[in-house]
């Protein structure tokens, strides 16, 4: 976004009325008295208030609290030339536009492109709608692009653009990089059709804060604020032909399609974390059953027992129970004295 400096400039004014002089001459002296000399002072003190007060009646109304936009494309589009021709080898376009070709001559009073100046006339002016530049040439250099607007207070827009007449280069992903292309996304020279036109254009919009109010209103009027907007065809056919549009329509679109394909991913992932989740839990379940199976298996068996060993166990019970009954039965002898 470009902002445009609003800050009025008062235009300095000079007096044209003049202070009536009033010349003495030395051959006829006479003499003067105070009254007099306050009447000759007199025109020039009445004089003076109109000076003081004739700059500001210049100075326009703004609109306070008020921002106004205007949408620009400006760029270049080049056409290879046969080899026919000696010295040159693209024909070029240089240009200021509406995004949709629309009329800008109501907020703009002039544009001035200065080019290189090994051109015949570097510097062109333009002050009607196309705000273009044709040209042959062989090479590519930066250009000056001045836009003056309407309103003599707000501050001309000086815009530098790189006129490119080769399409970008990319490092082939099998070759080694020479590091000195030029990439636009992807596309190498090989992939550009012999005979396409090399567009390199921007889009950009200029924001105006508290415009006067004249500039304002001449901004929404005419053909930035009516429905069936007058469209400003260019000079070249080719040109107008490779012209791109800038609409809202194509960019909700697009927004439409992001949100689809994020909805999608959206819900792969979904369904891949579902799935993760139920592989999870088989897994769970059969790793508790394969440790189980480990358990069962690295546990030593019981041992029998032999036949001597039970009999011992046996005899053992039985004495013990023998001694315990015989110990019961035996009776108390008891000691009586005689008296």
């Amino acid at each position: 976004m470009t902002s445009a400096d609003s800050a009025p400039a008062v235009p300095s004014t000079t007096a044209s009325a003049s202070i009536p002089q009033h010349q003495t001459s030395t051959s006829h002296p006479t003499s003067t008295s105070t009254n007099s000399i306050q009447a000759q002072q007199q025109p020039q003190s009445q004089q003076q208030p109109p000076q003081q007060q004739q700059p500001q009646s210049n100075i326009q109304p703004r609109q306070e609290n008020t921002t106004i936009c205007v949408p620009i494309v400006y760029g270049s589009i080049a056409f290879p030339l046969p080899k026919t021709e000696e010295y040159n080898t693209h024909r070029w376009t240089l240009y200021v536009r509406g995004p949709n070709n629309e009329d800008l001559s109501q907020g703009i009073a002039k544009v001035v492109f200065q080019l290189h100046p090994s051109f015949a006339i570097p510097v062109r002016e333009l002050t009607a709608p196309p705000f273009e530049v044709t040209e042959k040439g062989w090479g590519e250099f930066e250009a000056s692009i001045r836009i003056v607007w309407r309103d003599p207070a707000e501050k001309a827009l000086v815009l530098m653009h790189l006129i490119k007449l080769y399409p970008p280069i990319t490092a082939n992903a099998n070759a080694p990089s020479s590091g000195t292309g030029v990439g636009d996304g992807g596309s190498t020279a090989s992939d550009k059709k012999e005979g396409q036109p090399v567009i390199h254009e921007f889009y950009d919009e200029v924001i105006f804060t508290d415009p006067t109010e004249s500039f304002h209103n001449q901004l929404l009027s005419g053909s930035l604020s009516t429905v069936d907007i007058p469209k400003v065809k260019s000079n070249e056919l080719a040109v107008q032909e490779s012209f791109k549009s800038y609409s809202d329509e194509e960019d909700f679109k697009i927004l439409l399609e992001a949100q689809k394909f994020l909805e999608n991913e959206l819900a792969s992932v979904k369904d891949r974390i579902l799935r993760a989740d139920c592989n999870k839990n088989e897994l769970d379940i059969a790793l508790m059953e394969v440790s189980a199976k480990a358990k069962a298996i690295a546990a030593p068996p019981p041992v029998p027992a032999s036949p001597a060993t039970i009999n011992k166990r046996k005899s053992s019970k039985s004495s013990g129970g023998a001694s315990k009954k015989s110990k019961t039965s035996t009776p108390v002898p008891v000691q009586t004295s005689n008296k």
